[in-house]
């Protein structure tokens, strides 16, 4: 019996020779060796010599000289002001407000008309006051407190084509402010993520109350699932039989709060990874069993194939062996959930394309592309189609259900292509962000951060996600945070690979 025992193979040594890992290890010898890979990876050639323009100019320019030394001047008059040095200090906790948007955003529409206009408003305000932060923390600190990074350059030009084509395509002045800001104001916030934090624990916090907010979120839409909370009828096709409800929690739409919960599970599943206590820990599965169960009832076929491909894409990063769940749990969650599917197949069947062609999305696709063909290289102006803007301000206006295809229409080629350009710089960024770190903890954290943002890039082909205030910003956000975590120290027992 012993031998017996003795010549038994362990479950590693099977697990290592599956057909599985050994796929695994040939993707992995195959990515070392990539020179795509390689590409990704390397500096970007506008960022050295950006860089080393900008300073040219500056130590040319008499005029940035006596504004440094202005700006010297400052720092001294307001040392010993014990406000704005607390403030400077401080000035990361403005993220908190961030990481709860959702609640924030719902308890400002709610309150309504107690509050006036800043139910429209609030975001815009702590978006002021995020970039006055970051304009203290440098009159206190120093100019090295302002962080360059290599999307500088490419966002200024994305700005620049941007106005260029709001000034020359705009019959409605208002109607263009409106679909434009889309594009460039929460853009902004990258810049508020990238400065205000200075420690990795900063960033590790906020992401944990981001995961806590979201877990609240998906309990509610749990909840609403299980007590068949009426939905509109659109949201629901008759064809498919057996579908009741829809979980929308407070977010309003669960299309968007599949995305929402697209960009959080992998922050989860990184938080429950890197936990440093079996409490810790437990919190971290509760709530990203939450954030999957809740994902599974918003029925958004969309949010549930850019979450699988972001975990995916973060389990390829960070952690191989998170594969194997993602393969079980599209095993398992037909089982659990009859209704999934029913919604997948119905998207294969005739019945959804004659459907999908006479008045969804297909439709509404060939619209914007008959749109593109009447101005292809600027389009017929940013709020004229195919989303929230038009939709208000153009009668018979419709959400194109796109947001690239929405940009083609309203700008033309040349606002796609910027769009897609600058989208593929944050991503390599991110990448490059990722590869850099070298302490555990942290590179799980930042592949989890591009997991969730490559879920939201890839779900916005099928919906109109970016026009949606709180998931731009939140975006727009973490990508800021990503940029930040190779400059930010970790504690030293993060530095041991906690």
């Amino acid at each position: 019996m012993q031998l017996e025992v003795l010549f038994l193979p362990k479950v590693t040594e099977i697990s290592n020779a599956s057909l599985f890992c050994q796929s695994l290890q040939a993707v992995k010898e195959a990515r070392s060796h990539s020179s795509l890979i390689r590409w990704l990876r390397r500096e970007p050639v506008w960022f050295s010599v950006s860089s080393a323009l900008f300073q040219k100019a500056c130590d040319g320019l008499p005029h940035f000289n006596l504004l440094r030394r202005a700006a010297s001047g400052a720092k001294n008059c307001i040392t010993g002001s014990r406000l704005l040095q607390l403030l400077a200090g401080k000035a990361w906790l403005l993220l908190f407000v961030l990481a709860a948007y959702p609640v924030v955003d719902f308890v400002t529409r709610r309150l309504g008309r107690n509050i006036g206009g800043l139910t429209g408003a609030w975001d815009e305000l702590f978006l002021l006051l995020g970039l006055s932060l970051i304009a203290i923390r440098v009159l206190c600190k120093g100019l090295e407190t302002c962080r360059r990074s290599e999307l500088d350059l490419p966002l200024f030009i994305y700005f620049g084509i941007f106005l260029f084509l709001f000034f020359i395509r705009s019959p409605e002045t208002a109607v263009g402010i409106d679909g434009v800001r889309v594009y460039l104001q929460y853009a902004l916030w990258f810049f508020v993520g990238l400065n205000l934090p200075d420690t990795y624990r900063q960033v590790k916090s906020l992401t944990a109350f981001f995961v806590l907010v979201c877990a609240a979120i998906a309990l509610h839409g749990i909840w609403q699932y299980i007590a068949g909370v009426p939905v509109p009828g659109h949201w629901l096709d008759q064809a498919e039989a057996g579908l009741r409800t829809r979980a929308f929690s407070l977010i309003g739409s669960p299309n968007v709060l599949g995305s929402l919960l697209s960009l959080a599970l992998p922050v989860g599943i990184a938080g429950f990874s890197t936990a440093a206590s079996r409490l810790s820990r437990t919190g971290y599965a509760i709530a990203t069993a939450l954030m999957a169960v809740c994902l599974l009832v918003t029925f958004s076929r969309g949010a549930w194939l850019a979450a699988f491909l972001g975990l995916a894409f973060f389990a390829l990063l960070a952690k191989p062996r998170l594969l194997w769940g993602l393969g079980a749990a599209v095993l398992l969650a037909p089982a659990v959930f009859p209704g999934i599917a029913g919604r997948v197949m119905y998207l294969f069947s005739a019945d959804y394309l004659a459907s999908s062609e006479r008045a969804g999305r297909i439709a509404r696709w060939q619209a914007a592309f008959d749109r593109l063909q009447l101005h292809p290289l600027t389009g017929e102006g940013f709020g004229r189609f195919g989303g929230a803007v038009a939709t208000r301000a153009i009668p018979g206006s419709f959400y194109v259900d796109n947001f690239y295809l929405k940009t083609a229409a309203e700008g033309g080629v040349l606002a796609l292509l910027t769009l897609l350009w600058v989208l593929f710089c944050a991503w390599r960024a991110g990448y490059r962000a990722v590869a850099a770190l070298s302490y555990p903890a942290a590179k799980t954290l930042a592949a989890a951060f591009l997991g969730g943002l490559t879920a939201v890039l890839l779900h916005n082909a099928v919906e109109n996600i970016f026009e949606v205030p709180m998931m731009s910003t939140l975006f727009w956000l973490i990508l800021g945070l990503l940029q930040a975590l190779p400059r930010l120290s970790p504690p030293a027992a993060q530095q041991r690979g906690n």
